[in-house]
């Protein structure tokens, strides 16, 4: 699979990128940095786009003439509204003007129809953000592509464990290690049965006993 990364240098793009690579796609990094992208040179090819500038975005995506476009792109600080928001958005344009139908897009959960059930620290702490990522959402599933969106919950630096799973459940919570979340994204998006899907990310052993009746998403790559 030949796909284009928007978030790759940082702390969960580099792991698309490197687990990407390793499964022998062609892996392309894109993002605002030259020094950061430069260093994945090796392994991926690069694409500059400042995410602030549709046109930017549609001029790395065209150049880069990807099967699929994963976005795990995030702001921090003052910017984070307008990358999770303008950004995603962008990314979502830029495929349909390219004509890149496959893109999944990582949210968080808290978002959409999972904020119900989230924690009111966690809506206190950044409610503005999720708004920003639950209007990019829309965006997209409003969009006439085959998109994925996948909602991990709190990320960790921590080792693999090799229990992360996706859920099509919004009352899903828990944690997930960043190395285990880039497994899932790509092999949700080799799964054909993922395409219109919102799902939770979390590691199994940090999901709570309650609510009852939560089953795991079945990945079955293609590719």
């Amino acid at each position: 699979m030949r796909v284009v990364i928007f978030g790759a240098t940082g702390r969960t793009g580099r792991h698309l990128v490197a687990q990407g690579a390793a499964r022998g796609w062609t892996i392309f990094a894109a993002g605002r940095d030259p020094a950061r992208l430069n260093e994945m040179g090796g392994i991926a090819g690069v694409a500059g786009a400042d995410l602030t500038d549709a046109k930017s975005v549609a001029s790395a995506v065209e150049s880069c003439a990807p099967e699929a476009i994963v976005s795990t792109i995030g702001g921090a600080g003052p910017e984070a509204q307008l990358i999770d928001e303008t950004g995603n958005n962008a990314i979502t344009d830029a495929a349909l003007a390219c004509g890149v139908r496959r893109v999944l897009q990582v949210s968080s959960l808290a978002c959409g129809d999972s904020r119900a059930y989230a924690s009111e620290r966690i809506i206190a702490a950044i409610g503005p953000v999720l708004d920003a990522k639950t209007r990019a959402e829309d965006h997209l599933r409003s969009s006439a592509l085959d998109w994925t969106i996948v909602r991990p919950g709190g990320l960790t630096e921590g080792e693999p464990t090799g229990q992360g799973a996706l859920y099509d459940d919004p009352r899903v919570h828990g944690r997930i290690a960043r190395a285990d979340l880039a497994t899932l994204l790509l092999d949700a998006l080799a799964t054909p049965a993922s395409i219109g899907r919102v799902l939770s990310a979390v590691d199994r052993t940090t999901l709570p006993a309650e609510p009852a009746g939560i089953v795991a998403f079945e990945l079955v790559a293609t590719s």
